[in-house]
């Protein structure tokens, strides 16, 4: 395929930074969609804009733009911060595209509905997705509702729609991830040993999203790295792990979650039955759909990976 013109929202963001410069590397134009400024790669167009507000510069890079590359998203924050950024500007992003447009979401593992899964199962695709978001924390509930208007929106304005299901994204600067347990202090309470971490490195993640962009749209897609290790392979990488390391079953905590229910939305995300199985129910991950349809495979093991990433 020769060269395309990639709108990026969340350029300014970690992996949306990454993304351009993948963009870059495999010859396409790129269009960086930034709430803030930030430093960009020669040769980038560049938008300033809240996509929350849209407006007619939006909608004019949205038409000159041959795929959209959604990565914009509130990462923490409250069910409002949720709403305006990560729901409000879905809506707007996509509604300022031409009827027909073609876009890639960067959606998230975090979307399945791990209560009906069993200990040590394969997640693939095929999995059903969470159909009581209220139980989950605001990501997990704001990525859900994100896909879902997304889908929508797709059918309602025929847009060509790949949604990415992205694992844990990590790599330099990037390293750590609620997958563990909470940190206090230099103390980590480690809350399961066994399955695999749901990670994704951040080359895997952009190769995904550019490849994506090159080909039609196709249905859900997990981007999950092959070679992934148990928690305690993945501490034994770090130079600078916790201090302390203190393990606690994390279905010892089930039952307090289960009595701390009658906070509602006050209660601490951990504290929630949900949360809990979502975060450390072991399981294994399964890839294969992003290998064969997208043509991703991990650069390296992920030894060489967190050798990098610490460099």
């Amino acid at each position: 395929m020769g060269a395309l013109t990639l709108l990026i929202t969340g350029a300014g963001g970690y992996i949306g930074r990454h993304a351009v410069d993948e963009a870059l590397h495999q010859g396409h134009r790129v269009i960086a969609v930034l709430r803030r400024p930030a430093d960009m790669p020669d040769g980038v167009d560049v938008l300033h804009c809240d996509l929350a507000e849209g407006g007619d510069a939006l909608a004019a890079a949205c038409a000159r733009a041959d795929v959209v590359i959604h990565c914009a998203a509130s990462m923490s924050g409250d069910a409002g911060e949720h709403a305006r950024d990560t729901l409000k500007a879905t809506e707007t992003l996509m509604s300022s595209m031409p009827r027909g447009g073609r876009i890639v979401l960067l959606g998230s593992i975090a979307v399945y509905d791990y209560e009906v899964l069993e200990p040590d199962a394969m997640l693939t695709e095929a999995a059903p997705l969470e159909d009581r978001p209220e139980r989950r924390d605001g990501y997990a509930a704001g990525k859900l509702g994100q896909e879902h208007l997304a889908l929508r929106l797709a059918a309602d304005h025929e847009h060509k729609l790949t949604i990415l299901r992205a694992g844990a994204v990590f790599g330099p600067g990037r390293l750590w991830n609620a997958h563990f347990g909470p940190m206090i202090g230099p103390l980590l309470i480690r809350m399961e040993s066994r399955g695999e971490l749901p990670l994704c490195h951040i080359s895997t993640c952009v190769q995904a999203l550019t490849n994506a962009a090159e080909r039609p749209a196709t249905g859900p897609i997990n981007v999950l790295d092959e070679d992934l290790p148990h928690r305690d392979r993945y501490l034994n990488c770090l130079a600078k792990g916790p201090n302390l390391v203190l393990p606690l079953n994390w279905r010892w905590l089930v039952p307090l979650a289960h009595l701390l229910r009658p906070l509602g939305p006050r209660r601490p995300g951990l504290l929630r039955p949900a949360v809990l199985r979502a975060r450390f129910l072991p399981l294994r991950y399964d890839n294969s759909r992003m290998r064969e349809v997208l043509g991703v495979r991990q650069a390296h093991g992920f030894e060489l990976l967190m050798h990098e990433a610490q460099q």
